[in-house]
């Protein structure tokens, strides 16, 4: 049975490396997290996120602030073309943005005071000792004796190493620590983009605002679809008329010659970007051209809230499935998307950084095995790639590839009840 590490290394300082160093630092380890964004304080983009049980569950028993964290969607209403008012359901969402969550992990991880948490909490009795340290660029790995070995190269330029016992990969979808470990691993565009944006309540017509209050809204469109939600900004506030309408377009997008996928992707300084041009370096002429397209088939509250968006950003819509979580013979482990990124249409993804992360404090007193938390981790992992693609595919590409990837979806729940008999 594996046992709680005394020193951990951290690669990635996002929701994910976040969650990890908070539980481990609560019991007593020492954390350091690297970090290879040079900024002190991540930017968020004002993106929107779902909270889940495990995500909440978390927070009840490690977040020290008292700050509220999220606010619920009570309701979820599906728009169909024009149809403004096709369906109402019971399903809740809890919802908060990226910066917030972000804010309230930083303050109990290393003490961050920000906009939403002025004054952090003080370290509990017991607390290990940690370290966020950005600009480092893992550059080496290496198993010893002691354990791993993990070299980092600093904005300065200088080469440095740390040693730990444990190493854990919280570096997203493009990880490096998953590619330092030649780890097994599928990775694909899924054919669309996305365009997000955020617009302050305050901004929009009553009559908009009202339609978007406390519910999740899915608008519905011949191979394209929205979605939108309010989340706080990075202030925390949840008082109405100060939160934000969080919007999310997939739009298809092939990566040829013909649809100018490059252009789309070069920002206002020139620099092509490889998935995400961020907000606020989005050409204007990119974003006219493609609401002046698509605009008269959007319904009247999401039209006023994309002209009312000044800086939409666009990014890629990726995916990568790793079939092998544990290294090293245990010292080093992939978590949240560094494992496992999905499209986002289920909103799962800190829901997985934080079931990783509760997993784990199950391996470390005792109650599992690494392997079984490995298994139970890409198994799951493999269930939410497999439907996220099927989601995509029947919102926007069509029957031949959503049948085509549903089988796929059905064949895989045979095999593991195949395994589990």
């Amino acid at each position: 049975m594996a046992t709680m590490p005394k020193s951990v290394i951290i690669v990635g300082g996002s929701i994910a490396g976040l969650l990890q160093g908070i539980y481990l630092k609560r019991h007593g380890a020492n954390v350091i997290i690297l970090e290879q964004d040079p900024n002190p304080r991540r930017s968020n983009h004002n993106a929107g996120i779902c909270f889940g049980p495990s995500v909440q569950e978390f927070l009840r028993l490690y977040n020290d602030t008292g700050i509220q964290a999220c606010q619920p969607a009570v309701v979820t209403r599906l728009t169909f073309r024009q149809n403004l008012y096709w369906r109402d359901t019971g399903i809740v969402r809890h919802l908060t943005s990226w910066g917030v969550l972000y804010q309230i992990l930083r303050a109990n991880f290393d003490g961050l005071a920000s906009d939403a948490v002025t004054i952090p909490p003080p370290a509990r009795a017991g607390d290990g000792q940690c370290s966020y340290l950005p600009g480092q660029r893992v550059t080496s790995m290496q198993k010893t004796l002691d354990g791993v070995v993990v070299g980092y190269l600093g904005e300065d330029g200088k080469e440095r190493c740390s040693v730990a016992d444990l190493v854990i990969g919280a570096d997203g979808l493009h990880s490096t620590v998953r590619g330092l470990l030649n780890a097994p691993v599928v990775k694909e565009y899924a054919g669309y983009v996305s365009w997000r944006g955020t617009v302050c309540e305050a901004k929009v017509s009553p009559e908009t605002a009202r339609y978007f209050q406390d519910r999740t809204v899915l608008s519905l469109l011949k191979r394209t679809y929205i979605v939108c939600y309010i989340i706080p900004p990075d202030s925390g506030s949840f008082v109405p008329g100060t939160r934000l309408i969080n919007w999310v377009w997939y739009c298809n997008l092939s990566e040829t010659p013909e649809t100018n996928f490059a252009e789309l992707l070069t920002d206002t300084n020139g620099h092509l970007h490889a998935n995400t041009v961020p907000s606020g370096l989005v050409r204007a002429e990119i974003w006219k051209s493609h609401l002046a397209h698509m605009l008269p088939l959007i319904p009247g509250p999401f039209a006023e809230l994309f002209t009312q968006t000044e800086q939409p950003f666009i990014t890629k819509v990726n995916d990568a499935l790793c079939s092998k979580a544990t290294f090293f013979d245990g010292r080093v482990l992939l978590v949240g998307d560094a494992l496992a990124t999905f499209r986002p249409h289920f909103a799962l993804a800190t829901e997985q950084a934080a079931r990783h992360c509760l997993g784990l404090a199950r391996v470390w007193k005792g109650e599992i095995t690494l392997q079984l938390w490995e298994r139970e981790a890409v198994d799951h992992a493999t269930k939410i790639w497999l439907g996220s693609r099927v989601m995509g595919a029947g919102l926007l590409r069509g029957w031949v590839e959503f049948l085509l990837l549903a089988w796929k979806y059905v064949v895989f729940f045979c095999k593991i009840k195949t395994r589990l008999e």
